[in-house]
């Protein structure tokens, strides 16, 4: 999910302006999830029906080629599967995004706007990744409101920084709170 810059709605910015939160220093927008699990879907269903046509073009095939389309059909059923879980988990995140102001923090989560004060953040923690031959590679970061669940930022390098993530891990040291 590639993030995107973008200016806060109307209840993010009232609920900004109602906590207290001063000035808008960043914010970022994870992809419409409509648009990205469709088109996971979308590919899932044309890996099915890659499957479905060399099932199609195999049943009277014996032989080398009968195996070489084994494991064609295969690798489309891993990648539709594969394709299926993931356009279902884009469902399941749902719209995001994410505003730093100079004086806290406002989540939108599926139309849902939660905002937080300094104070009311406990730190800024790495997520790793904990399995695999990429363990140890950074997926996310985890900001930890005190009374609330870890919210998941995600990373997004351009040009080897993340000029969000550097805001509000500014922001977080200049009051104190730990970051990771």
């Amino acid at each position: 999910m590639q993030p995107v810059a973008e200016e806060p709605s109307a209840d993010v910015t009232a609920l900004a302006l109602s906590r207290g939160l001063g000035h808008r220093v960043d914010s970022r927008k994870l992809a419409n999830p409509v648009t990205r699990g469709a088109g996971l879907l979308l590919a899932a269903a044309a890996s099915i029906g890659l499957l479905v046509l060399l099932s199609y073009l195999g049943q009277d095939s014996d032989g080398f080629f009968w195996e070489v389309l084994h494991v064609i059909a295969l690798v489309f059923c891993f990648s539709a599967v594969f394709l299926i879980v993931s356009g279902l988990r884009v469902f399941i995140v749902g719209a995001q995004s994410f505003h730093v102001f100079a004086n806290g923090f406002v989540h939108r989560r599926n139309g849902r706007v939660q905002a937080y004060t300094w104070p009311e953040v406990t730190e800024l923690k790495p997520v790793l990744q904990t399995r695999g031959e990429d363990r140890g590679r950074l997926l996310s970061y985890a900001l930890v409101p005190r009374q609330a669940k870890p919210i998941a930022i995600p990373v997004a390098v351009v040009d080897g920084r993340d000029p969000f993530l550097d805001n509000l891990m500014g922001l977080l040291q200049h009051h104190g709170i730990p970051v990771s």
